[in-house]
């Protein structure tokens, strides 16, 4: 083979590895395609009494930065974004919280970047994570585990390639599963992009399980959204804000 040729080769191999993309991101950047949504979220969660905890709020969300989350239960409470500052306050709280986007600690951002109802903030805390591919089977025929040293991730794909599971195991051996989500009802809210409205999670602890069910109802994405919802003036109305849990806490 003349050099020219094995030049160009190599070149072609080199583009293939640069533009190589993991069942992970490719998961991820199907969200880019929506800009903004406005959906209900519920979360159910069963008591050792026999009754449910249940978590029900109404979100807006817009890129960049911009959200809006009335919380109705257990607890009410508000969280308004603008872009450049979130506040946050629970009803009947002396003081509300508020910090500059720009401040926001990793987690804190990840659940504001996140959109709605996707699995954005299971996949997120795995990028980096070098990728492993693993046996497809009937169920999924795209199947991949990520290892962190502490714990080993596996991110199920069915035909239509949307994400169906997501486990997390102990190791790669997989012989301990610590939890596991299972993705259903889709609903395809931009092309390429789909919410899971219905996502019910099993958490293993100690060899004892704990499900939770979280439902995503009247999901529209990329509609219009009143630029008012990220205005947090007529929410806050007389909320003093200061920048520690802390101090909310305890009342100060």
């Amino acid at each position: 083979m003349g050099l020219k040729v094995m030049g160009w080769v190599a070149i072609a191999a080199l583009a293939t590895t640069v533009h190589a993309e993991t069942v992970l991101e490719r998961v991820l950047a199907s969200y880019d395609a929506v800009q903004n949504v406005s959906c209900e979220i519920r979360r159910d969660t069963p008591l050792p009494d026999g009754g449910t905890l249940r978590m029900l709020s109404r979100v807006y969300f817009q890129r960049p930065d911009r959200l809006h989350v009335e919380n109705y239960s257990p607890v009410k409470r508000r969280i308004v974004c603008d872009g450049a500052v979130f506040r946050s306050y629970t009803e009947g709280a002396s003081q509300g919280f508020s910090r500059p986007v720009e401040e926001l600690n990793e987690d804190m951002l990840r659940n504001l970047r996140m959109v709605p109802g996707s699995a954005a903030n299971l996949l997120e805390v795995l990028a980096g994570t070098p990728e492993v591919p693993l046996e497809p089977t009937e169920e999924f025929p795209v199947r991949a585990g990520y290892d962190n040293g502490k714990s080993f991730a596996v991110l199920s794909l069915d035909a239509q390639g949307r994400l169906a599971r997501f486990e997390i195991y102990g190791s790669a051996a997989m012989t301990d599963l610590q939890t596991r989500t299972e993705f259903s009802a889709f609903q395809e809210v931009a092309p390429g992009a789909w919410i899971a409205c219905r996502q019910q999670a099993t958490i293993t602890i100690q060899g004892m399980e704990r499900t939770e069910t979280t439902r995503v109802d009247n999901i529209v994405a990329n509609g219009e959204i009143p630029a008012s919802l990220f205005e947090a003036g007529p929410f806050f109305a007389g909320v003093e804000f200061v920048d520690s849990f802390e101090k909310i806490a305890n009342g100060l």
